[in-house]
C-alpha cells in the first residue's frame, strides 16, 4: 500500500487507486503520514481535524474516522494499516509506504553523498526526492493544521532544489538548467539563494554580462519589495563576477571576503558540520548585527566548529579580516590580552599595555574577533571585550565559553546536541544530524564501514547513548578501528571508559572524560558537591525536587499515609537525620540549591526545559555518569540516594492525598514525568539500599500498578521479598498493590491480596484501606461467578460509607454493588445506584469514575437485551477513559464496546476493536480480558456460519477460565449456554470432539493467534 501526500492526498495498492473517505477523516490520515511508524495521540489528531473548535465528541468521531479509514486501507485482510499505539494510533511503517518518507530518505543519502565528495549521485539523488512532489502537499484538502505543515514542507522542498541546483552546477551548467532557475526566480524573487544560483550559473556559461543584470534585477526586487540590499554573499559574487577573478564555484561559502591574520591563526573548520545548518545562517546574521555574540554550551557540543564556520562566513563582510584566538593554552587570566596580541601581530609599542596597543590597532578596522575557550579566564575576557568594544565601534566579538561572559550588550545563543534518529532503520539514522555525523567519521576511519540492516540499529543506539554530543560521536567512531561497531554499542553506557583518549586534540578534547573534567575544575566545591548529588536524579528534576534531595528537605517526617515501614530495619548511614552521615555537617538551604542549580546552568553542565511546567533540569547521560563517580569518591552516594528514594516516597504520597479521589486520569499526568526518578529509587531502595521508602512507595502507587502489571508485579514481589512478615502496616498497601495488578492475570491471586490487605488494614485501624480493599474483592467474586458473595461484601462495604465516607467514596461503593446485583441478574437495583453514582461523578469531573460507571451501565443495557443502548454506554466509557493511562482499564472496556458492537450489527467496527484488544493482550500478558474477548469472537465466528471455528474459540476460552479464576456470574450463564447449544448443534460430534480438543490444547498466545486468523463477517 502507498500513501500519496506530497500533491493531492491518494492511495494505491498495486498500482490500483484506493477510494479514500473525505473530510476531515482526510486530514486525520494526513497527520498520522506526517508521523509514519510513530503514535500520534488522540489529542492531537482532535486538534488536526478541528482546530480549536472540536465538538464534546470529537473523540468518539476519531475514532469511526480510523475506522473508516481502516476499512478503505485494507481493513483486517492484511497487517492494520492504522495500529492502535498509546496514546493513540500510528500510521504501520511494515503495512503503509509514503511519498513523504521517499522524499526524506532520496534527501538524506543526497547530502550524504555530498558529504562523501559524489555531487553528481547527490543531484540525481535529490532529483528522485523532488520527484515525489505532484504539486503542494496536502493540495485540495481544506485544514488550517495541513496548511501550516504544507507551508513547513513547501519550504523544505524549495531548500532541497536550491541544493540540488547547487550540486548540479558545481559539475556544469546546462542550458536546461539555466532555464529551470529563470523561472525558480521569477516564482520565489525574495530568495537570494535563487539568485545567486542564477547568477553562478550564467557566469559558468560564459554570460557574465547577463549574471550582472541578473544581480541588479535582483537588487531592484530586495530594495522595492523589503527596502533592504542584497546580503553580503551575493554582493561578493557580484564583484567577483566583475573583476572576472572567479570561477563562482557552488556549493561551499566564498572565502574572498576573509582576510586571515597571521599565518596559523585563523584555521578553518577541520570536518563538515551537521545538523547546524539553520544555527550557522541564525548566528552569521547575528554576528553582522550585533557586536558581542556569545555560543554556550556542554563540554564537546561542538561550540568551536560552529564559531570557525560562522566567522567564515561572518568574516564576508568584514573588510578588515576576521581573526580567531584559541585561548586554551592560556593558563593565566593576566595572559588574555597577551595572545590576543599575538594572534593579530600587534606589538605593544613603547610606553602602552598590550590592551592599550589593541584598541590602537583596532579602532579603525570593521573587523571580526573571535575568542575561542573563554570558560577558565573568563573575568579577564569580559574585561578585554567591555573595553574593545566600547573603543573600537567597527569591532564585533564572537566568543565561545561554558558560561556567558555577562558583559553589556552581550547576545547568548546555546549550542545544543544534534537531533537523534527517531528509529533503528537507516533510513531513520541518515535523517538525523547525529547519524549523518557518526556515519561520515566512521567512513573516516575505516573506508569500508557501510551502512546495513544489522548496523543501523546498533549505530543508532550509540547516537542515542551519545546524546548527540558531536565529541562524543567523534570519540566513538575513532573506537572503530580497534573495536566492531557491536562492541561498542555494548559498551557505550560506560561512556567516559569507551570514549577514550584520541591524539591530535586539544587535551581537554582527547577524551570525554578530559572535556568534563576541564569545566569541573572550574567549578567552585559548592557546585561540584551539588552536581554531584543531583547525578541521583535520572531523566529529570524540578527545583524542588533538587532542593529536597540536596538541602536534605526531604525529611523522613512523612504522613502517617505513606510512612508505613517504621519499624523495618534500616541499611542507612549513621548520623544526626536519616539518611546524612553524621560528618556531612549542616545541610544547605533550598535557596542556596537552587542559586547553584542556576549557577550550573550558566556554566552549561545542567540543560534547562523551560517550556516545562515547572521547569525541568537534566545533566546529559556523560556528564551525569562523571558526576556519580565523584560522589563515589566522597562516600555519599548512599545517603544522596537514600534523600531521592524518600523524596519520591513522599511525592507518591501527596499525590495519591492531594488530587480528589478517583481521579487517577490527574495522578497519572503528575506521575509520568517522574517514572524514571520512580523507578530509580525503586531499584535502590529494593535493591542494595534502605527497603522503607521503597516498600511505601509500592504500596503508594497501587493505582498506577494496575495499568502497569508486568512492571508492578516485579516491583511488589521485590517488595514483599525484602519485607519480615511484621510490621502489617507496610505490608497491607503492597498486598493491595498485588490485588490490582493480579487481576488482569489471576482472579484467584487478587482475591487473596485483597483479602490479606483488609484483615491487616483491619488490624491496623486503616479503615479507608479496608473498605477500599473490600470493594475490590467484591468485583473480584463477582468476575469469579460469585455474585451473591460479592453483593453481601459490596453491602458491607457500602453502609459505614454512607455514614463516614466522602461523596466520591459513597458512589464507588455503589458502583460496586451494582456491579454484584447485575451479576446476580437483579439489574433494576443495578441501574439505580448507578444513577446516584453518575451524578456525583458528573458533578464533580472524575473522569475515572464516569468511565467505570459507564462501563457498568453498559452491562446492566447489555444483559436488558439494549444493544444499542449498551453500544452507546461503552463508547462514552472509552470517550471518559484516558488512553494509555491505565492500559488494563482500556483494554476490558474496549472488549466490552467490541461485544455490544457486534450486538448491535456493527459488525465491521466490532470485528477490529476486537482486533485490537486481542494484539494489546498479547503484548501486555493480560489474559483476564482475553476470556471475554474470545466468547465475542466465537459469537463471530457463528454468526459468521463458521461453528468449528466457533467451537474451538469456546473450548479455548474455557481452558483460559480456568487459567484466571474468571467464571460467568448468573446473568452471563444463559447466553453462554445458548451460543454453545448452537454452536454444538451445527456441528456432527467428530467435528465438534475435534474442536474443543483442539481449543482445549491451546495457550492463550495461539488462543489470540487462531482468533486472528480469519477475517469475521461484517454483514450484518
Amino acid at each position: 500500500m502507498e500513501l500519496k501526500v506530497l500533491g493531492p492526498i491518494e492511495a494505491t495498492d498495486q498500482g490500483e487507486a484506493v477510494p479514500l473517505p473525505g473530510g476531515r477523516a482526510r486530514t486525520v490520515l494526513a497527520a498520522l503520514a506526517l508521523h509514519h511508524g510513530h503514535a500520534v495521540s488522540v489529542e492531537r489528531l482532535v486538534a488536526a481535524a478541528w482546530g480549536g473548535d472540536a465538538p464534546a465528541t470529537a473523540r468518539a468521531q476519531i475514532q469511526a474516522m480510523v475506522s473508516a479509514l481502516r476499512r478503505a486501507l485494507g481493513g483486517t485482510l492484511r497487517p492494520q494499516a492504522i495500529r492502535t499505539r498509546q496514546p493513540g494510533y500510528a500510521l504501520s511503517a511494515d503495512a503503509v509506504r509514503t511519498d513523504l518518507d521517499t522524499f526524506v530518505r532520496c534527501v538524506a543519502e543526497g547530502r550524504r553523498e555530498a558529504v562523501e565528495g559524489h555531487p553528481a549521485e547527490a543531484a540525481r539523488l535529490l532529483r528522485t526526492a523532488l520527484g515525489q512532489w505532484r504539486g503542494p502537499a496536502f493540495d485540495g484538502t481544506p485544514s488550517e493544521y495541513l496548511e501550516a505543515e504544507a507551508a513547513r514542507l513547501e519550504e523544505t522542498r524549495l531548500g532541497v532544489l536550491e541544493e540540488c541546483i547547487g550540486l548540479e552546477l558545481s559539475v556544469g551548467a546546462r542550458p536546461d538548467l539555466i532555464a529551470e532557475i529563470r523561472a525558480l526566480a521569477a516564482s520565489q524573487p525574495l530568495r537570494e539563494t535563487v539568485h545567486r544560483l542564477f547568477m553562478t550559473a550564467l557566469h559558468h556559461a560564459g554570460r557574465h554580462a547577463e549574471a550582472l543584470t541578473a544581480y541588479q534585477d535582483a537588487r531592484r526586487i530586495l530594495v522595492d519589495e523589503l527596502g533592504v540590499e542584497p546580503g553580503p554573499a551575493l554582493r561578493t559574487l557580484y564583484q567577483e563576477i566583475l573583476a572576472e577573478g572567479s570561477t563562482a564555484l557552488w556549493p561551499g561559502p566564498s572565502a574572498a571576503g576573509v582576510r586571515p591574520g597571521p599565518p596559523g591563526r585563523n584555521p578553518a573548520a577541520r570536518a563538515p558540520l551537521f545538523g547546524r545548518d539553520r544555527d550557522v545562517e541564525e548566528l552569521t546574521a547575528l554576528v553582522a548585527a550585533r557586536r558581542l555574540v556569545t555560543l554556550v554550551g556542554p563540554p564537546g557540543i561542538g561550540k568551536t566548529s560552529v564559531s570557525l564556520v560562522v566567522a567564515q562566513r561572518a568574516g564576508a563582510d568584514m573588510p578588515d579580516g576576521t581573526w580567531v584566538v584559541e585561548l586554551e593554552g592560556v593558563s593565566r587570566p593576566d595572559l588574555v590580552p597577551a595572545a590576543v596580541a599575538a594572534a593579530l601581530g600587534v606589538p605593544a609599542g613603547p610606553g602602552k599595555t598590550l590592551t592599550e596597543a589593541l584598541t590602537a590597532g583596532l579602532g579603525p578596522r570593521t573587523a571580526l574577533l573571535v575568542l575561542d575557550n573563554c570558560e577558565h579566564v573568563l573575568d579577564a575576557c569580559a574585561d578585554l571585550a567591555d573595553t574593545l568594544l566600547a573603543r573600537c565601534d567597527g569591532l564585533h566579538l564572537l566568543a565561545t565559553s561554558r558560561e556567558p561572559l555577562a558583559v553589556a550588550g552581550e547576545t547568548v545563543r546555546t549550542v545544543g546536541p544534534l537531533d537523534l534518529p527517531s528509529g533503528d532503520s537507516a533510513e531513520a539514522l541518515l535523517g538525523s544530524a547525529s547519524g549523518r555525523m557518526l556515519m561520515d567519521r566512521a567512513a573516516a576511519q575505516l573506508p569500508a564501514f557501510t551502512m546495513t540492516d544489522e548496523t543501523a540499529p546498533l549505530a543508532a543506539a550509540v547516537c542515542r547513548a551519545t546524546e548527540g554530543v558531536p565529541l562524543a560521536l567523534e570519540l566513538v567512531a575513532a573506537q572503530l578501528r580497534a573495536l566492531p561497531l557491536a562492541e561498542v554499542a555494548d559498551r557505550i553506557d560506560r561512556q567516559l571508559d569507551v570514549l577514550a583518549r584520541r591524539r591530535a586534540r586539544p587535551a581537554r578534547h582527547s577524551s570525554l572524560r578530559a572535556a568534563i573534567d576541564w569545566s569541573h575544575h572550574l567549578l567552585t566545591g559548592r557546585e561540584q558537591r551539588v552536581l554531584a548529588e543531583l547525578s541521583v536524579f535520572t531523566g529529570g528534576f524540578t527545583l524542588s525536587a533538587a532542593e529536597a534531595v540536596v538541602a536534605g528537605a526531604a525529611d523522613t517526617a512523612d504522613t502517617a499515609d505513606t510512612a508505613d515501614t517504621a519499624d523495618l530495619p534500616s541499611d542507612e548511614p549513621s548520623g544526626d537525620r536519616p539518611g546524612r552521615p553524621a560528618d556531612r555537617g549542616p545541610g544547605p538551604s533550598a535557596d542556596w540549591v537552587r542559586e547553584t542549580v542556576r549557577d550550573l546552568v550558566d556554566r552549561s553542565l545542567i540543560v534547562a526545559d523551560p517550556d516545562a511546567r515547572p521547569v525541568r533540569y537534566r545533566l546529559l547521560g556523560a556528564v551525569r555518569e562523571f558526576a556519580a563517580e565523584q560522589m563515589a569518591l566522597t562516600g555519599a552516594a548512599d545517603a544522596a540516594r537514600q534523600r531521592h528514594a524518600v523524596y519520591y516516597r513522599s511525592l507518591a504520597g501527596r499525590i495519591r492525598t492531594s488530587i480528589p479521589e478517583g481521579d487517577t486520569v490527574s495522578m497519572m499526568r503528575e506521575v509520568r514525568q517522574e517514572m524514571a526518578n520512580i523507578r530509580a529509587a525503586l531499584d535502590w531502595s529494593l535493591g542494595s539500599g534502605d527497603p522503607r521508602p521503597g516498600v511505601d512507595l509500592v504500596g503508594a502507587m497501587s493505582w498506577l500498578w494496575a495499568g502497569l502489571p508486568r512492571e508492578g508485579l516485579d516491583w511488589v514481589r521485590r517488595a514483599l521479598a525484602r519485607l519480615d512478615p511484621q510490621p502489617p502496616a507496610a505490608r497491607r498497601r503492597v498486598l493491595y498493590a498485588m490485588g490490582l495488578i493480579s487481576f488482569s492475570v489471576d482472579l484467584d491471586d487478587a482475591a487473596g491480596s485483597f483479602q490479606e490487605a483488609a484483615r491487616l488494614a483491619g488490624e491496623c485501624g486503616d479503615v479507608k484501606l479496608q473498605l477500599e480493599a473490600s470493594a475490590q474483592l467484591s468485583v473480584v467474586r463477582c468476575l469469579q461467578g460469585r455474585a451473591a458473595e460479592a453483593a453481601g461484601i459490596a453491602e458491607a462495604v457500602l453502609t459505614p460509607v454512607l455514614a463516614y465516607g466522602t461523596e466520591a467514596a459513597v458512589a464507588e461503593a455503589r458502583v460496586a454493588v451494582a456491579i454484584a446485583r447485575c451479576g446476580l441478574g437483579e439489574l433494576d437495583g443495578a441501574a439505580e445506584q448507578l444513577a446516584q453514582a453518575e451524578e456525583v461523578f458528573v458533578r464533580s469531573g472524575l473522569r475515572e469514575g464516569l468511565a467505570t460507571t459507564r462501563w457498568a451501565q453498559a452491562e446492566v443495557a447489555y444483559y436488558a437485551g439494549d444493544a444499542e443502548r449498551a453500544a452507546a454506554l461503552s463508547a462514552a466509557a472509552l470517550r471518559d477513559t484516558a488512553l494509555g493511562d491505565d492500559l488494563f482499564a482500556t483494554v476490558c472496556r474496549q472488549a466490552q464496546h467490541a461485544r455490544n458492537l457486534h450486538a448491535a450489527g456493527e459488525r465491521q467496527s466490532a470485528a477490529e476493536g476486537l482486533a485490537a484488544v486481542l494484539r494489546d493482550c498479547a503484548d501486555e500478558g493480560l489474559w483476564m480480558p482475553v476470556v471475554d474477548a474470545l466468547a465475542t469472537a466465537a459469537r463471530q465466528e457463528a454468526d459468521a456460519a463458521r461453528p468449528q471455528r466457533a467451537a474451538t474459540l469456546l473450548a479455548a476460552g474455557e481452558t483460559l477460565r480456568a487459567l484466571t479464576g474468571r467464571r460467568p456470574a448468573a446473568v452471563e450463564q444463559p447466553l453462554l449456554d445458548a451460543l454453545e447449544r448452537r454452536v454444538h448443534a451445527e456441528l456432527d460430534e467428530a467435528a465438534l470432539a475435534d474442536a474443543q480438543k483442539r481449543g482445549a490444547a491451546m495457550t492463550t498466545e495461539q488462543a489470540i493467534r487462531y482468533a486472528l486468523e480469519v477475517e469475521p463477517d461484517t454483514t450484518a
